[in-house]
C-alpha cells in the first residue's frame, strides 16, 4: 500500500510536469495504464458473490483508478476494509496510507485518457479471513476461481473470456465518467513450441475485438484505440520464455533470434488494413 501510494503521487507530479512544461510545444498527451481483471460472482444470485467481485474490481483497478479518475482519494470498499482489519489487528491507524487534502488536489484529474490492460476474466466469492492475517488478500476478502469450460493459454491465470472485456470497458465507462479509453495490452499466451498456426490467437483477438466493437457501438464506450500484447515473443516476467505471446515466434536458441510470423500476425495485419474484420468471401478486405 506504501509503494502504491508513492506511485500514485509520483504519477500526478509526471503529469503535472508534463502538462506545465512539455504539454504546449509539443501536443501529447500523458496518463497511466492499469491492468484489471473483470470479475464475475460464482453465484451470479448470492448477495456476497456480487459484493466480492465488486470488491476485487475496487481493491484491482480501482486501487489506482479512483484517486486519479474520480476524486484524488482512494474508494470507500478499500478505506472501510483495510482500516477495519488493521484496527482488529491491534493498530491504531489503517495500513492504508491517506492522503493529505493538498495531495488529493494535485491527484484528481492528472489523465488525458484510461489506459487498460486486460486480459482474462475470474468468479468471485467472499472469504473471511482470520483477523490476524496480514495480506492485500486477507484485506480484500475475496477468492476466485475459472469455470472449466473457458478455454485455456499457456498461462495458468489467463482463460479466454472475451465477455468480460465488454464488461470492464462499460464499467469503467459508468464509474468513471466516460474517459477516453485506450487498450494499451491484450492477447494469449501459449508454451512452447506449438508451432505457426495459431489459431487460438487468431481466436482471441478476433472475439476481444468485436467484444470491443459492441462497447462502442452499443454501449458508448469512447474507445480511442487499442494495441495488442505483443508483436513478437518476449521476457514474460517470472516465467521467462517459456510462455509466448507473440504474433511472430522468436528463436531463442539461435544467437540471431530469427523471427517468424505465426498465422495470427497474417489475420491482424488484415483487421489493420481492413480497420475492421476481414470477409472471407471477399478475400483479404
Amino acid at each position: 500500500y506504501v509503494v502504491g501510494h508513492n506511485l500514485i503521487k509520483a504519477h500526478a507530479e509526471a503529469w503535472h510536469l508534463y502538462n506545465e512544461t512539455y504539454r504546449a510545444k509539443q501536443g501529447g498527451l500523458i496518463s497511466i495504464t492499469i491492468n484489471s481483471d473483470w470479475a464475475e460472482p460464482r453465484n451470479p444470485h448470492n448477495q456476497e458473490d456480487i459484493s466480492a467481485a465488486r470488491r476485487y474490481l475496487q481493491f484491482f483497478l480501482g486501487w489506482f483508478a479512483h484517486p486519479i479518475f474520480k476524486n484524488g482519494d482512494y474508494n470507500e470498499v478499500m478505506k472501510t476494509r483495510i482500516r477495519e482489519r488493521s484496527l482488529a489487528q491491534g493498530l491504531n491507524q489503517s495500513r492504508l496510507p491517506e492522503f493529505t487534502e493538498s495531495e488529493k488536489q494535485r491527484i484528481k484529474g492528472t489523465y488525458d485518457y484510461f489506459g487498460l490492460n486486460h486480459y482474462t476474466t475470474v468468479l468471485t466469492y467472499n472469504v473471511k479471513y482470520p483477523a490476524g492475517v496480514l495480506s492485500y488478500d486477507s484485506d480484500r476478502g475475496v477468492a476466485s476461481v475459472t469455470d472449466r469450460s473457458w478455454l485455456n493459454s499457456g498461462s495458468f491465470w489467463l482463460k479466454v473470456t472475451p465477455f468480460g472485456f465488454r464488461k470492464l470497458l462499460r464499467w469503467i465507462k459508468k464509474e468513471y465518467n466516460n474517459p477516453p479509453i485506450y487498450v494499451t495490452e491484450n492477447g494469449i499466451s501459449e508454451r512452447g513450441a506449438l508451432g505457426f498456426n495459431d489459431t487460438w490467437r487468431t481466436h482471441y483477438h478476433r472475439s476481444y475485438i468485436n467484444e470491443a466493437l459492441k462497447a462502442v457501438v452499443f454501449d458508448g464506450v469512447d474507445l480511442r484505440g487499442y494495441t495488442a500484447w505483443t508483436l513478437m515473443d518476449n521476457f514474460e516476467w517470472a516465467v521467462g520464455f517459456d510462455e509466448r505471446f507473440g504474433f511472430y515466434h522468436v528463436n531463442f536458441t539461435d544467437p540471431n533470434l530469427p523471427r517468424r510470423p505465426k498465422a495470427s500476425a497474417r489475420y491482424y495485419s488484415q483487421i489493420i488494413n481492413c480497420n475492421g474484420f476481414p470477409d472471407p468471401a471477399t478475400g483479404p478486405h
